[in-house]
């Protein structure tokens, strides 16, 4: 069983099919959950990212409370982040390998329409402050890799974490996922599991 999931989640990303459709991944890392697609799938509405990356082969997402997601051991700030309204942020990671083989804690595969990814993109784009130019100004460096923190401008408090912002995203995408209260990494996997969402694109022949 641990062999076939592999397989499913490490299939390539499949273009040129029916409705051109691409494998997306709702990635978990401890107490956070994050969106990861392929870089050659990047629409206009995130190409402000490009200037800040190196020819990644995947993007991932995130978002969350702008101290605790820097700090993320710290107790008091993860108690601070969930009793009182704060400063959020966003969390970009440029991928040279695809999400699968780098350290996580758990991974699902989704499989979406072109028109989904195109909603998906504009709902993340909606996330970024950026400048009178529409330009997006330089981050701080990420947690990992080649990343980067940018300022966000929506507020982080209990009813709203990290684990429902990505349930709205993946709303956003046109999937059947409730988000009000789903306040943990697991409850965001567990509906993509339990309401038959899961799973990767088929490959074309």
């Amino acid at each position: 069983m641990a062999s076939l999931l592999a397989m499913l989640l490490s299939l390539p990303v499949m273009a040129g099919g029916e409705g051109d459709n691409v494998t997306v991944l709702v990635v978990r890392h401890r107490w956070h959950t994050g969106i990861a697609f392929p870089a050659d799938r990047l629409s206009p509405a995130l190409g402000f990212l490009e200037p800040h990356f190196s020819e990644p082969q995947f993007y991932e997402f995130g978002w969350g409370d702008d101290a605790f997601y820097r700090q993320n051991d710290s107790l008091w700030l993860r108690v601070r982040a969930m009793l009182w309204p704060t400063r959020s942020a966003m969390h970009v990671v440029g991928l040279e390998r695809h999400p699968e083989m780098l350290p996580h804690t758990d991974l699902q595969a989704l499989c979406l329409s072109t028109e989904q990814l195109a909603q998906l993109q504009e709902s993340l784009a909606g996330f970024f402050q950026l400048d009178d130019q529409g330009e997006l100004p330089a981050g701080d460096p990420g947690l990992y890799g080649d990343s980067r923190f940018f300022p966000s401008n929506e507020t982080f408090w209990f009813g709203n974490t990290c684990n429902t912002w990505t349930a709205r995203r993946l709303r956003d995408a046109g999937l059947p996922i409730r988000a009000f209260l789903t306040l943990t990494a697991g409850q965001v996997l567990g509906q993509l599991r339990e309401g038959n969402q899961a799973g990767a694109c088929p490959p074309v022949d």
